[in-house]
């Protein structure tokens, strides 16, 4: 039986090609119900200067329904651990973020590191919907 044609495009970024092993950064934070908003409007610039980054694949904030003020930030980025701590998290910007929004968290911040095995990779373009694409330098094939 022959396999039914995807809709599909493949972009591929200029430059370095992707890493096979891409690695996927967990950041939960709890904060108050009440200091929701101020915890947003603290991260919104940086959520955004983090989504710029060239190294930066997939940036994406959820919050847990039943418990109003837990955070997960789920980040995917084309680059090692080390490269992330040691480039990534000493960028200027994190710097305020850390100054305003620290003192609105409940608990210490839980940060988990996984690699990307690319096994079971799959999604639905519904999944992007609400979402916006990163604006990098990309060539569509």
């Amino acid at each position: 039986m022959p396999t039914p044609a995807l809709n599909a495009s493949i972009v591929s970024p200029k430059g370095p090609e992707l890493s096979n092993k891409q690695l996927t950064v967990f950041v939960t934070i709890h904060v108050s119900p009440s200091d929701v908003e101020k915890f947003k409007e603290a991260h919104r610039p940086v959520w955004k200067k983090c989504s710029e980054e060239p190294e930066c694949l997939l940036f994406d904030v959820f919050q847990d329904p039943e418990i109003k003020g837990r955070f997960r930030f789920i980040e995917i980025w084309n680059e090692s651990r080390e490269w992330f701590e040691k480039e990534q998290m000493t960028k200027s910007y994190y710097g305020s973020l850390w100054e305003n929004s620290k003192p609105l968290w409940t608990k210490d911040i839980q940060i988990e590191y996984f690699q990307r095995e690319g096994e079971g990779c799959s999604w639905s373009d519904e999944y992007l919907a609400g979402g916006k694409r990163m604006q990098k330098d990309e060539v569509v094939a």
